[in-house]
């Protein structure tokens, strides 16, 4: 079935992608930042360079070099993964709090440290290059606290961010896949705080039901295993009642949500192809409409990740807006949670407003 699909696909006109647009321009970009900052990663043979635009002016900066900064980023996410669930006696984990917190200085140093006179302490826009896409951002020390948002390229971010139609409001979605112990009850706190919020749980959540609800949703949160499939990314998905929610199944909706909250492991991860072209749920998304996505990119035990989740959505009730709200729930994570909700990201235009 799956070889059915590829075959057909390869063949297939896209219903919503449609023209990418041209790179945006020095003024449009300016335009829409505002005050943020937009860094863009590139890796030039090897050396990593980034591209700063701030204020109406671009700087090209020399970073380190890709190889060191590769390895800094495996380390660190292996300490935080221990971490997060708990592996290893007391001692072994407090070896993996040293190690995580002089990893995330280090990342620090040779991402953004070059970079300090020219980032401020403002918001922050993120177009990573290859593995950098993997980056636990909220744990770098020049990012605690700050609003943060990731993106596939600036041409994406700026779409996302300028986009004036949207579709017609409907209900919030909240979503309840099978096999994770805390995601019903998650799904419950958080339908007692959205008035007429449709929730499917149980066996109501199946792909036909969800599929039909994230068609239009203003504002969407799922809780469910997700699958990263590195052989085919469009087989990435969301585990529902009754099977796989894929990118495939994505792709048959009109209009994707405005934001949309994954509360699953590896919800956020995505393949890197030639071009530093992005694969995966995130990526797919984002083309097909999505303004916001709020994901994991990395395997996060799901009561720890309740905590966090209900702690994000009580910022966005009081208006914050996404990347904003995502920065102030992490902040506020015990220091025992705070390696499990460091995975979470904002991708796409986190610093603008639902109503925006």
């Amino acid at each position: 079935l799956e070889d059915a699909v590829r075959r057909r696909s390869r063949h297939a006109v896209g219903i919503h992608a449609g023209d990418p647009g041209k790179p945006p321009t020095m003024a449009g970009l300016s335009r829409w930042l505002g005050a943020a900052t937009l860094v863009e990663m590139v890796d030039d043979g090897g050396l990593l360079r980034a591209v700063v635009v701030k204020a109406g002016r671009a700087v090209l900066r020399r970073l380190s070099p890709a190889a060191e900064v590769h390895a800094e980023l495996d380390h660190l996410r292996s300490s935080l993964r221990r971490l997060a669930f708990r592996h290893g006696s007391p001692a072994s984990l407090a070896a993996s709090e040293k190690a995580a917190a002089y990893g995330a200085s280090r990342l620090d140093d040779l991402l953004l440290g070059p970079l300090a006179g020219d980032i401020g302490d403002g918001t922050l826009v993120v177009v990573p290059t290859g593995p950098l896409h993997a980056v636990p951002w909220s744990v770098l020390p020049s990012c605690a606290g700050r609003p943060v948002t990731v993106s596939p390229s600036a041409t994406l971010w700026l779409k996302a961010r300028s986009t004036s139609e949207a579709p017609p409001a409907r209900p919030t979605v909240l979503v309840a896949g099978p096999g994770l112990a805390h995601a019903t009850a998650e799904v419950r706190a958080l339908g007692r705080s959205y008035r007429g919020a449709k929730s499917l749980t149980g066996r109501r959540a199946t792909c036909a039901a969800v599929s039909a609800a994230l068609d239009g949703a203003a504002l969407a949160h799922v809780a469910a295993h997700g699958h990263f499939r590195a052989d085919n990314p469009l087989f990435s998905s969301l585990e529902l009642a009754d099977g796989p929610l894929t990118v495939y199944d994505l792709e048959a909706l009109h209009h994707t949500p405005r934001l949309l909250v994954l509360s699953a492991c590896d919800s956020g991860v995505s393949d890197v192809r030639p071009g530093d072209e992005l694969m995966g749920l995130a990526a797919a998304v984002l083309s097909l409409g999505t303004r916001v996505l709020v994901a994991s990119t990395m395997p996060v035990p799901d009561d720890e990740t309740r905590t966090l989740m209900i702690a994000l959505h009580s910022e966005l009730r009081a208006g914050l807006t996404p990347a904003t709200a995502l920065a102030r729930a992490q902040s506020r994570l015990s220091a025992r949670s705070r390696p499990a909700g460091a995975g979470f990201v904002c991708i796409g235009a986190g610093h603008r407003g639902l109503r925006g």
